[in-house]
């Protein structure tokens, strides 16, 4: 290849495709999908080429149907977009984002609650500050690229370590709807969901998890503990069954499905939230 041609490649537009829409989901509501995500590109130097599609596909919602009916979720005003993303990294924007997410990760990775890694404790006056100033600075980074899941993991984690689930929720919720491909942020949505009771959205997470990593059965076991503190006893029962017979070395699993086995026979109370499961 001539210099001629590897500069005419270097020059060529990277045209990505993304979608903008409406979502209608029956236990998170209203949502818009695409739209962060594609307002970041803009802001680190992406450009939008071409926009079509805008036709809406909404339907009426039954009430009878199942929440888990795929059907209910329905995406509206579909606008296929197509962006030149070759520019990204090389503004001064993005550059920027760049660095503060390296410094909000770099404060607050000594603190995150990662199972089989040793963890910091967050409960001294340094640990506190540098948690926050993370947080601080990774919602800098995203004013800059609001459709950065990964920050918003980040931001979870952080207020995870510093026992605020509300907000733990709030922002492992935005990383879940971001990343949807990620099984690791469905599970730490629907841990936070089962610890404020909130078990509609908790089992739609865990049901979405199994969907990515099919045989991991620790997920398996994860929606079986969201059907529990959601009363959806009987299906409790038959999932965590898949769960101890794909991993019946599993300690956690068989003593849920004890659990599980208890609750249905009303020898213990059906739990409400998570830290239920400890209270007996």
């Amino acid at each position: 290849m001539s210099a001629e041609d590897e500069n005419q490649k270097e020059n060529e537009p990277d045209l990505r495709e993304f979608r903008i829409g409406v979502r209608v989901d029956p236990e998170e509501g209203l949502q818009s999908i695409g739209m962060e995500v594609v307002n970041g590109l803009v802001n680190l130097g992406g450009r939008i080429v071409s926009l079509q599609g805008g036709g809406a596909t909404f339907r009426k919602l039954d009430p009878n149907e199942e929440a888990q009916d795929k059907n209910l979720a329905l995406n509206g005003c579909d606008i296929q977009v197509i962006m030149d993303v070759s520019g990204v990294g090389e503004t001064p924007a993005s550059q920027e984002h760049d660095r503060l997410y390296r410094a909000g990760l770099d404060l607050i990775n000594p603190y995150m609650q990662i199972v089989g890694r040793e963890t910091q404790p967050a409960d001294t006056e340094i640990a506190q500050e540098e948690l926050k100033r993370g947080i601080e600075l990774l919602k800098w980074v995203l004013d800059i690229n609001p459709g950065n899941g990964s920050a918003w993991w980040i931001i979870g984690k952080a207020e995870q370590a510093l026992d605020n689930t509300e907000v733990a929720c709030d922002a492992f919720g935005h990383a879940y709807r971001l990343k949807s491909e990620n099984a690791d942020t469905a599970r730490e949505y629907m841990y936070e969901c089962l610890k404020l009771g909130r078990a509609a959205q908790a089992i739609s997470a865990a049901r979405h998890a199994i969907e990515l990593k099919p045989d991991d059965m620790g997920l398996v076991a994860n929606l079986a503990l969201a059907l529990l503190i959601g009363g959806e006893l009987e299906e409790a029962a038959e999932v965590i069954e898949i769960a101890v017979n794909g991993a019946p070395d599993d300690p956690i699993n068989v003593n849920l499905q004890q659990r599980i086995a208890e609750v249905c026979a009303g020898v213990v109370p059906q739990p409400r939230k998570l830290a239920d499961m400890d209270a007996t």
